[in-house]
């Protein structure tokens, strides 16, 4: 080990305790990650090549956020209007946009098993977007199979959508949560499964958000899916991350594992759900690459931290 890292974590030791968490390796079933890098549609990739000339950094991160999960969440803006008319024909299927069409297959063969999903997203417009093709699609109706949760529902919302998500005899299937408004504090072991359908900045708001279904109480084994749209700011932000991840970890932990939890959860080896997607004929061309329980050394293989200019 590097001598001035050393004299680091000698220097911080008698102030700084870490707590590893071992409490949840010993309570729960386990935890399971993968990150999902997924191809863009045609539509799209000409959508995101015109949102990468966007005037500021953070209307580009913003646009292809909402491009990455379906085309229509930027059918008002001026910049696409040379793409209007196509945009508007893809308006009424999920198959448009690569992560809607994930999610949606994702909470179906869920549901199949009794499984619950619990969605984040950073902006609103795509959890709205997902709750009204979920409640056309399947039939389903928000408040009972589809749940909703941003910053804007009162408490006795919350705490109702909350109770139901966790109710098992309830006929919850799905919750659709802004990770501003959920990433602390809430109680929501209802889910098995966690999709980050977008990429933060700061590792620890991912953290928080998984942490809402991975916790006490939890009676299930957590899959985690953090979609990544290849060749995209997002690739961009989520290297950001794993750099910032690989830093705390050579300061507070001396060995490689994983980026999230690498003490805290049991390594789960197996997802059903995810091979069956992995194997559906008409998802299958959407996968670019799939890495499970994510080691450092695996991202650090994955990324060029090199070239992280922004």
């Amino acid at each position: 080990m590097d001598d001035r890292l050393m004299k680091l974590r000698t220097m911080i030791d008698p102030f700084v305790h870490v707590h590893k968490g071992t409490i949840l390796q010993e309570s729960l079933p386990g935890l399971r990650d993968s990150l999902v890098f997924l191809r863009p549609t045609e539509l799209q990739k000409a959508l995101l090549e015109i949102a990468s000339k966007a005037k500021s950094f953070f209307q580009e991160v913003c646009w292809v956020s909402l491009i990455s999960i379906h085309p229509s969440l930027v059918a008002e803006e001026e910049m696409f209007s040379a793409y209007k008319s196509e945009i508007q024909k893809t308006e009424s299927t999920t198959d448009a946009g690569v992560k809607t069409k994930f999610v949606t297959k994702l909470i179906w063969l869920a549901d199949a098993l009794g499984e619950r999903v619990l969605v984040f997203s950073e902006f609103l417009d795509p959890l709205v977007f997902i709750k009204q093709k979920l409640q056309s699609q399947f039939s389903w109706n928000e408040g009972r199979e589809v749940l909703y949760m941003d910053g804007k529902l009162d408490e006795n919302q919350r705490q109702y959508s909350i109770r139901s998500f966790n109710d098992e005899s309830s006929e919850a299937k799905v919750l659709l949560a802004s990770q501003k408004a959920c990433s602390e504090g809430i109680n929501l072991i209802g889910a098995s499964r966690v999709v980050l359908l977008d990429t933060a900045w700061n590792p620890s708001v991912e953290r928080q958000a998984i942490s809402r279904a991975y916790r006490l109480g939890q009676k299930k084994v957590v899959h985690v899916y953090r979609l990544i749209t290849s060749g995209t700011v997002e690739v961009q932000k989520y290297a950001s991350q794993t750099q910032k991840d690989r830093i705390s970890q050579l300061i507070f932990s001396p060995t490689d594992g994983p980026t999230y939890h690498s003490e805290t959860s049991k390594i789960v080896s197996e997802d059903k759900v995810f091979e069956a997607l992995v194997d559906d004929k008409s998802l299958n061309p959407i996968f670019e690459k799939i890495i499970h329980q994510p080691k450092a050394s695996d991202l650090i293989d994955t990324f060029d931290f090199t070239d992280l200019k922004r």
